[in-house]
This record gives structure tokens, C-alpha cells and sequence, in this order.
């Protein structure tokens, strides 16, 4: 999961706001923030199951699953924020224009 939201984070500059069909832009245009979408629900899942097992976990399990919520935290917080710039494109709000 973690290796699918760093490649959304790499093809996140490459999306413009446009929708391309064909060639190598269907990437980031369609798949990539379908994909991302899909992440900024389902890591803060992740981070929630690994909260639960936390709680009756042995401490070198205790160790290893907080590891996983913090690293998951920040590719989270990587993964909205190279995105910011599309959303704010596609919902017609850039404020740079």
C-alpha cells in the first residue's frame, strides 16, 4: 500500500487537471488520482487496525506497529499534499490564476 502511495506521489506533478484517454497520461490524469483517493481512505483504516492490535500486542509488537502508524502518517501527509495542487485545479478553486 505504502509502495502504491509513493507511486501517486511521483505521478502526481505530471497531472495537470486535463483528462487524457490514450498514451502515458492516462497515468496521471485517471489512474494515479483514482488510486490516491482510494489511499487517503484506506491508510487511515490501516493506521485504525494497527491501533487495535496495538492494544493487547507484545512490546516488540508494540514497537514495530507504531513504527508502521508514524511511516504511514507521513506518506499520508506526503501523498495530500503533492496532490493539493490537482484537486484545488480540478474543483476550479486555484487561487494563482
Amino acid at each position: 500500500m505504502m509502495l502504491a502511495a509513493l507511486a501517486c506521489v511521483v505521478a502526481a506533478p505530471f497531472a495537470d487537471g486535463k483528462t487524457y484517454v490514450h498514451d502515458w497520461r492516462l497515468l496521471p490524469s485517471v489512474i494515479a488520482p483514482s488510486i490516491m483517493m482510494m489511499l487517503v481512505f484506506a491508510i487511515p483504516l490501516d493506521v485504525c487496525m494497527a491501533k487495535i492490535f496495538m492494544s493487547d500486542a507484545p512490546a516488540s509488537e508494540v514497537t514495530r506497529l507504531s513504527r508502521a502508524i508514524r511511516i504511514e502518517l507521513i506518506v499520508l501527509v506526503i501523498l495530500v499534499l503533492s496532490w493539493l495542487p490537482f484537486m484545488l485545479k480540478v474543483m476550479d478553486y486555484w487561487p494563482f490564476d
